[in-house]
């Protein structure tokens, strides 16, 4: 439910604290001034770099005028945290107590310390080694430090202040909170995925995103997966220097047609010569595939036993446990399948896509990873997530939360003409 949370507090994340203007004196300018409110480069920098970095992890690459829109936002931004600021100073609102300070610092703290064995734990999984000062410096890079949680931390604690001091006669009913879900999150979620299921797996099966709304047609699909017999590999493994000279050799062949029709060369030969390579390379694959595919054979005793053993009542996550360990495999995890599907190699979606209803098998087969036998568990119930009661409690608070925005947005247009605003968008470049 996190994506709610996020959503809802889309324009309170973007406050800041007094403590990041000071940032780097001298070489981090003031981009935004409101009131007595100054704010350095570097934060305006970090909302934009943010932003992109979203883009990028959705799978788009901005063109220079969403850029310059980007530049344009993250300056607001700082204006409307200007606003915010001068308010609550005048208030009496924007210091902290000792108590509260300490619980924020022992939060960030916490936080902090999570992120960090996190990201160790990715590191270690990837097979490299780094010091603690290392993964330190790599996750400052990103953007982590502890400064920055207790920032976020503290933006969190004054959200809660302005919107309690100016919004807090703020009320929702149950129709508007259902009306608010469905606007922002089930329709925009529907239109995305539900006629694209590449764009469905890219942007949420394969990112461990939130969606609340699933096509329809998906399955729950487990495996085992069996390891080529060890003189399989041997034999693979003695064509790989092959390989890797007859893709050099393609590369090459590839590039002297480019340059031969750029130079008003021997284009024809050029390409005659690349549809050789080309050949050569893959007569090559050709002789892998034939050699995996050779595995077959030599595990049809293995393969059979699994067959009858499940013919016979056994579970198959029993067979898992058995076989599929002992290959290696992540405890036959259950997989989402849908037979529109792009993210399967071909020959694995064609055999999943042929089975007809849960409970049945594919005969085995190979991929460059080995020998399947796949397993259609159950069908994945499509549609409308459906929330629990944890859920509801969130998206009605997120819900009060939006509408309170709305009226805080109101409110900043009111507020504006009191102060001198200056901004320097110009000191942000793309």
């Amino acid at each position: 439910m996190k994506k709610l949370i996020l959503l809802g507090m889309a324009l309170i994340l973007c406050l800041a604290a007094p403590g990041l203007n000071g940032i780097a004196e001298g070489t981090d300018p003031v981009i935004v001034r409101v009131g007595k409110m100054e704010y350095p480069l570097s934060l305006a920098r970090y909302a934009y770099q943010s932003n992109l970095d979203l883009l990028s992890y959705q799978g788009y690459s901005p063109t220079a005028e969403e850029k310059q829109q980007l530049i344009d936002q993250a300056v607001e931004h700082l204006v409307e945290i200007g606003l915010i600021e001068n308010r609550l100073e005048e208030a009496g609102q924007n210091v902290l107590t000792e108590a509260e300070e300490a619980r924020l610092r022992s939060y960030a703290g916490n936080v902090f310390e999570s992120l960090w064995q996190n990201f160790q734990a990715r590191v270690e999984q990837e097979g490299y080694e780094a010091s603690e000062k290392e993964i330190t410096e790599w996750l400052a890079e990103q953007g982590y430090t502890l400064d920055l949680v207790y920032q976020e931390a503290l933006i969190s604690l004054r959200s809660e202040r302005i919107l309690a001091l100016y919004c807090g006669d703020v009320a929702i009913t149950p129709e508007e909170t259902d009306a608010w879900y469905r606007e922002t999150f089930l329709t925009p979620d529907r239109e995305a995925y539900e006629k694209d299921i590449p764009r469905f797996e890219q942007q949420i099966l394969e990112t461990g995103n939130e969606s609340f709304y699933t096509p329809e047609g998906y399955r729950v699909i487990r495996q085992i997966l069996l390891p080529y017999p060890q003189e399989i590999i041997d034999q693979v493994n003695a064509l790989q220097p092959a390989l890797e000279e007859k893709a050099a050799s393609l590369e090459a062949a590839y590039n002297a047609v480019a340059e031969a029709g750029i130079a008003g060369g021997d284009v024809a030969a050029a390409r005659a010569a690349y549809e050789a390579e080309s050949k050569a390379y893959g007569e090559l694959l050709d002789r892998v595939l034939e050699l995996e595919n050779g595995a077959l054979p030599l595990l049809k005793e293995t393969t059979d036993r699994i067959a009858e053993r499940y013919a016979a009542g056994e579970p198959f996550e029993d067979l898992i446990a058995e076989y599929g360990q002992e290959a290696g495999e992540e405890a036959g995890q259950e997989l989402l399948f849908h037979p529109d599907s792009t993210r399967w190699a071909e020959t694995f979606r064609q055999r999943v896509a042929a089975l007809k209803k849960p409970g049945e098998l594919t005969e085995p087969f190979v991929t460059e990873q080995g020998i399947h036998i796949v397993w259609y568990e159950r069908d994945y119930p499509g549609g409308e997530h459906p929330l629990t009661e944890e859920e509801r409690k969130l998206l009605e608070a997120s819900a009060l939360q939006a509408k309170q925005t709305e009226k805080l947005r109101k409110l900043m247009a009111e507020w504006r003409p009191r102060y001198e605003i200056e901004t320097h968008p110009e000191l942000l470049n793309p």
